[in-house]
């Protein structure tokens, strides 16, 4: 009853001090007796404390009682007994004149405990009292200290961190540590090759290049994993490839592919360049007729470059390539010149 009574009126911060004076104990008796029964008020004991000549002095004669003490030292209730319950504290303390006062103790929540590396938590001040002042120190975090009632911090590396506040209401400071409060998870560390330029005609094809294997690939035109170049449309779309690592965090990586136009596939092609023979076991030989610079680029059905070069043509340019060691299936011949894009199919068998 008397520890809800000193909560009440301020937790020996505010209006009133409480003070356990013993008769006849060793200071280890009174920390024991403290201990067993939860009490957070200071003890003076009666033989090292000096708590017998106290109470001689003020004449108390029956234990137990309490008595209350005014700042000028006068006994102004010498014999507070018995104590039915809390509000028979109250009413003494209320008719000498002391105010009930709310207890300051230091106290916060957070949404998270367990992170992934880069992820923030936003932390919340929980803390009971007429608080004026917080200060936080973040191990391991960023920022690493903050006085704002709430932050957010964000934790960029694995480990396990403590978090402390400090708040105070201007006379007094509470303080409260959480050992190893939050735990950050390992991110894994994914990638994302480049692509190659697709035109607008060609088929869907699976995407690749991202790594670790078994993630999941997202953007414009990409169902189930594979691209799509007429759903995504003309232009330069990004595509986003994550992987979720056994520990549930996730990271990203990012390329971007151009859907061209094309000036022309197959027959539309067929003035600027062609392709002998076709289908090819291996070998084929390209004509080009156009002036100027040309890139030369082959892609297969999984968009995955084979073969580029660059070179100058001056209206009739012969080139034979060799596609041995690739698989058998659909090839796509890319030329880029000043005029435009072109692009013939090319079957590639056994």
């Amino acid at each position: 009853m008397l520890s809800e009574a000193y909560e009440l009126f301020g937790c020996n911060t505010a209006n009133i001090f409480i003070i356990s004076v013993n008769w006849g104990d060793s200071d280890a008796e009174c920390i024991a007796f403290d201990q067993t029964y939860g009490i957070e008020f200071p003890c003076i004991s009666g033989i090292e404390g000096g708590g017998t000549a106290i109470n001689s002095t003020y004449g108390i004669n029956a234990y137990p009682t309490y008595i209350l003490i005014a700042p000028n030292h006068d006994i102004v209730e010498q014999d507070m007994w018995p104590i039915y319950n809390t509000q028979t504290f109250v009413n003494y303390f209320q008719s000498n004149g002391l105010q009930q006062a709310e207890c300051m103790e230091a106290s916060f929540t957070s949404d998270l405990t367990e992170v992934c590396e880069m992820d923030a938590v936003q932390f919340t001040d929980a803390s009971a009292g007429n608080i004026t002042s917080w200060n936080w120190v973040f191990e391991g975090g960023n920022p690493a200290i903050s006085t704002e009632q709430n932050p957010v911090v964000t934790y960029n590396n694995q480990g396990t961190y403590n978090v402390e506040l400090t708040v105070s209401n201007g006379i007094a400071t509470k303080s409260l540590l959480m050992e190893d409060y939050i735990t950050v998870l390992e991110s894994p560390t994914t990638a994302l090759l480049p692509f190659s330029d697709v035109c607008a005609g060609w088929p869907a094809f699976e995407l690749t290049g991202g790594s670790p294997v078994g993630g999941v690939y997202s953007g414009p035109g990409v169902t189930n994993g594979w691209f799509d170049p007429a759903v995504a449309g003309l232009g330069t779309h990004t595509i986003t490839y994550t992987y979720t690592a056994s520990n549930g965090c996730d990271n990203s990586a990012q390329q971007s592919i151009l859907v061209d136009p094309c000036t022309g596939i197959d027959e539309f092609a067929k003035d600027k360049m062609s392709i002998y023979p076709n289908p090819t076991t291996g070998s084929f030989e390209l004509k080009i007729n156009e002036v100027g610079t040309v890139t030369i680029s082959i892609v297969n059905m999984l968009g995955e470059e084979v073969y580029t070069d660059q070179a100058m043509t001056s209206g009739k340019f012969v080139r034979t390539i060799s596609l041995d060691g690739n698989e058998t299936g659909l090839y796509f011949i890319k030329v880029q010149t000043e005029n435009g894009t072109y692009v013939k199919k090319l079957k590639l068998l056994k």
